[in-house]
């Protein structure tokens, strides 16, 4: 004989198994089974979801929000990928979660797909998208206006940027720091099928006897069309002997975004 009590399994509780002949499978609605610890359990069959414990509108918000987060994702890791040149000098541990807030921010900015089908694509082309891109602190130990104290302005149409009041005596050097290098990226990012290309200029490097107070930098045209957006990448190296070696501090190491568009 076996018993369990019925209305326990039309509720989705677990039944336990009592009779001498021990059940395993599923007969019916009933699933029965072997628990880790010996013991002969059955229970309402259906999978890990319990029978009317989940409306199918609540399931279909879940698999709607599981949809765009993967899709979310998915792009997050190729954007970040694309910047790798910039971000890769230092290891961040809490750049992948501060990014994955940016665009899932993004995504929530679609005001064109419906719940489920949202993307990062059509947030980040509204003005307050583009705007939460150019906002983002990617090193905020290292901010590379700050350090740098002076005015920077970039130009897509010419890819140029123009840095002027700059005094290499206002630069923040961390301690042991002999030199400065400044590098522009320009990349193109489609976020619809995750192409891209990033055409970076020369390095500009500068030692504390730099005496010019403006200069320009500017990259060749990316190879790829979509979202075009322009990063400040800045390193601090200390020379030894002829021999450069690159500061990884927090503090010695930013990348700004200077523009999108």
């Amino acid at each position: 004989m076996i018993l369990y009590y019925l209305s326990d399994l039309q509720s989705g509780i677990m039944a336990k198994q009592t009779g001498s002949i021990k059940l395993k499978g599923t007969i019916g609605d009933i699933n029965y089974y072997k628990s880790k610890n010996g013991g002969h359990l059955a229970r309402a069959a259906g999978g890990g979801f319990q029978k009317g414990a989940m409306h199918k509108e609540s399931m279909a918000r879940t698999m709607e929000n599981a949809t765009e987060f993967g899709r979310c994702s998915t792009t997050k890791r190729v954007f970040k990928n694309a910047l790798a040149p910039y971000l890769c000098v230092r290891k961040d541990g809490e750049l992948h979660g501060r990014m994955v807030q940016l665009f899932t921010k993004l995504k929530d900015l679609d005001a064109v797909n419906s719940r489920g089908n949202r993307s990062v694509g059509r947030g980040i082309e509204t003005p307050k998208g583009k705007q939460l891109l150019r906002d983002f602190a990617f090193t905020p130990s290292c901010s590379t206006t700050e350090v740098l104290a002076c005015s920077l302005n970039y130009e897509f149409n010419t890819r140029t940027l123009s840095v002027t009041n700059f005094d290499i005596k206002n630069v923040g050097f961390p301690a042991g720091a002999t030199h400065i290098a400044l590098t522009v990226g320009l990349l193109h990012f489609d976020f619809d099928t995750l192409e891209f290309s990033l055409q970076n200029s020369t390095p500009l490097y500068m030692n504390k006897q730099y005496s010019a107070t403006s200069f320009e930098m500017n990259t060749d045209l990316p190879e790829v069309g979509g979202l075009a957006v322009a990063v400040l990448g800045m390193k601090f190296y200390q020379e030894v002997q002829g021999t450069y070696y690159l500061f990884k501090d927090a503090n010695a190491v930013g990348v700004e975004v200077l523009g999108v568009e």
